[in-house]
């Protein structure tokens, strides 16, 4: 568990004081946006530490395409709070993204050349729209994935120097995440940065924010926000269900059933750009798709997983899952979890295992000591 300890300040309090630091001890700032409530605090408070000291700083929004038109709205929204400020980088590059939509067509290349007629969108007219580094250095971190989200960003800090990357990362959001990136401080003592190559850093200074505090300042600020979020509520969505980002990813599945009635336009512009788009809209939500329920013709989830592998139709990514599993625990739970990523269509490994002993298997293991 994360150890939680209470200072005598608030926590906007201590994230303009983090904020302030970053500017005294960097000259290159960049703030990274998605659209999303953290990510708007997060901007609008470097854009007026940036204000007050005459400063202009980078803000990073790469465009995955098929994302909500409501996201699109809100990046337009924070390139215009302080243009005077702001150093425009919106990425629309070609990259490969994994569609777990569909099992036929599991890479979706935004901005692909030679599909502009289908495009969710026209490219912005001042956005960022080929590589702006050397091919030739170009790391990829998965040949076998190709170019991917992750390698657009690794290469987009190590192409820079000396330069503080703003990440609107919170330890409630995602405690493993923090954990991971909290273990070594990247600059000085600050434990809410970690260190990248060429002298660059990664800061959270919202590390301690909650999601309460997120709406606070949205509010207390009159700032515009993602609407998609009014839509979610209403819809009785739970707080870790309400999150914006691509519309074909194994953490956004569900959004697709939902689309139609949030968005209509973008959901018949999906229609035509990517495949699957209809069959997870009708069973986004279904509990065989999320493996919650074992299918009718199968005694165990091994059994049923075993099938899954034996008939997937994609044979250059079949190898991914069978080596990922040959490391796996033969049990029921452990299965359970892989038939999930194999019909979502996780070869990328998003959707991380728990591979540990069946906690059934243990508890009754128990009782029947207990019992004699």
């Amino acid at each position: 568990m994360l150890k939680q300890v209470y200072i005598d300040k608030d926590v906007l309090t201590a994230a303009k004081e983090r904020i302030s630091m970053v500017f005294d001890d960097y000259e290159n700032i960049i703030v990274s946006i998605s659209g999303g409530k953290d990510s708007t605090v997060l901007a609008h408070l470097a854009l007026l530490e940036a204000h007050k000291r005459g400063r202009r700083i980078g803000m990073f929004f790469l465009d995955e395409e098929v994302v909500y038109e409501s996201t699109i709205e809100q990046v337009r929204y924070l390139y215009n709070l302080f243009p005077e400020n702001t150093i425009k980088l919106w990425f629309q590059i070609p990259f490969h993204l994994t569609n777990a939509t569909s099992l036929t067509e599991t890479q979706f290349i935004p901005w692909e050349p030679g599909k502009h007629k289908i495009w969710m969108r026209s490219k912005e007219p001042d956005s960022i729209q080929h590589i702006p580094w050397d091919k030739k250095t170009i790391t990829i971190r998965d040949k076998n994935k190709g170019f991917g989200f992750y390698d657009v960003l690794d290469n987009f800090q190590n192409h820079r120097e000396n330069t503080c990357f703003l990440i609107g990362l919170r330890a409630t959001e995602s405690p493993n995440r923090w954990r991971a990136v909290s273990k070594n401080p990247g600059h000085k003592d600050w434990y809410w940065t970690t260190k990248l190559p060429n002298n660059n850093i990664a800061a959270y200074p919202l590390y301690d924010w909650n999601f309460h505090d997120i709406w606070k300042y949205i509010y207390d600020n009159k700032l515009k926000y993602n609407k998609i979020y009014d839509y979610m509520y209403k819809k009785g969505l739970g707080l870790r269900e309400i999150r914006v980002s691509s519309l074909i990813h194994e953490h956004s599945f569900k959004a697709l059933v939902e689309l139609p009635e949030f968005e209509p336009k973008t959901y018949n512009k999906l229609l035509k750009r990517a495949k699957g788009i209809q069959v997870g809209h009708i069973y986004g939500k279904e509990k065989l798709l999320n493996a919650r329920k074992l299918p009718k013709n199968f005694k165990t989830w091994i059994e049923y997983r075993d099938f899954l592998l034996d008939t997937y139709p994609d044979p250059d990514k079949k190898h991914i899952f069978v080596k990922r599993f040959s490391r796996h625990l033969n049990n029921n739970y452990v299965a359970r979890q892989q038939c999930r990523q194999l019909l979502l269509n996780d070869y990328e490994n998003n959707l991380p295992i728990d591979n540990k002993p069946d906690p059934r298997e243990e508890k009754l293991k128990k009782w029947k000591e207990l019992l004699g």
